[in-house]
């Protein structure tokens, strides 16, 4: 190879790295903030977290040389639909979608069959939505949420988080669009004693910690949309932008 061949073959090469290197980025970012996101993951974070910080360093490596038109950044929005690709139209397949990203349905189960699965594709996905063909369905639920409220110098940190699933049916039908929404009970003093948090004496007048344990049951409710319900074309427009993705597009 002559020297203005090798030249031209390592601009080239730059230039496609210079053009590819911010969409690696991204999706880096993305894979360390799904990893690390202790609302989504709560304790598993201990190793979802170091797990996503490999996979972020091995595709910032991989996808900085990919030229443009190769893979691209995942959707902010996950989608999981438990038929085999590619995504059906719309008028074939039911989609439920969370009402707020606090609930996690685990496991979902068509019951003519005697297995659940795992309502994701990946371990780091935490799908917005899923969709279904028309049938009855078994969903294993979780939920957890965490808030913090600052006042002045006080700040307040509720978890909520439920120590076992909840089962519910979803009797799905074709075309149709459903939301699903946590149903939590008045809470009550939970028994026994909150646990206790150990103070460095030199930062005690500064930090001061108290916590509160409370309990109540929940359920997971399953409503369904109406033909006017502004949530309709938006959840379209993500399901869209989720099948582009798919087919390469996005």
């Amino acid at each position: 190879m002559g020297p203005l061949r090798l030249i031209a073959v390592i601009l080239v090469g730059l230039i496609a790295t210079s053009c590819a290197l911010p969409n690696a980025a991204r999706r880096s970012s993305e894979v360390l903030r799904r990893g690390w996101d202790i609302d989504s993951n709560g304790a598993k974070v201990m190793y979802t977290g170091p797990v996503a910080t490999l996979q972020a360093a091995g595709e910032l490596a991989a996808y900085s040389v990919v030229p443009p038109g190769g893979p691209t950044l995942e959707p902010d929005v996950k989608w999981f639909h438990l038929y085999d690709s590619p995504m059906r139209p719309l008028e074939e397949v039911a989609i439920l979608c969370h009402l707020d990203t606090a609930t996690n349905i685990v496991t979902i189960r068509d019951v003519t069959q005697p297995i659940a699965v795992p309502a994701r594709f990946e371990q780091w996905h935490y799908p917005e939505c899923i969709e279904v063909l028309e049938g009855e369905y078994e969903l294993t639920v979780g939920y957890y949420s965490r808030d913090t409220v600052e006042e002045s110098l006080t700040a307040t940190t509720t978890t909520t988080e439920s120590t076992k699933h909840t089962t519910t049916r979803w009797k799905a039908e074709a075309g149709k669009m459903y939301v699903l929404a946590a149903v939590i009970g008045k809470p009550v003093r939970a028994p026994g004693e909150a646990p206790a948090y150990r103070v460095r004496p030199r930062t005690k007048e500064l930090w001061t910690y108290e916590y509160k344990l409370e309990v109540s049951h929940w359920k997971a409710a399953i409503v369904q949309l109406g033909r006017d319900d502004q949530l309709l074309q938006q959840i379209a427009a993500k399901r869209d932008t989720w099948r582009r993705h798919e087919n390469g597009q996005y």
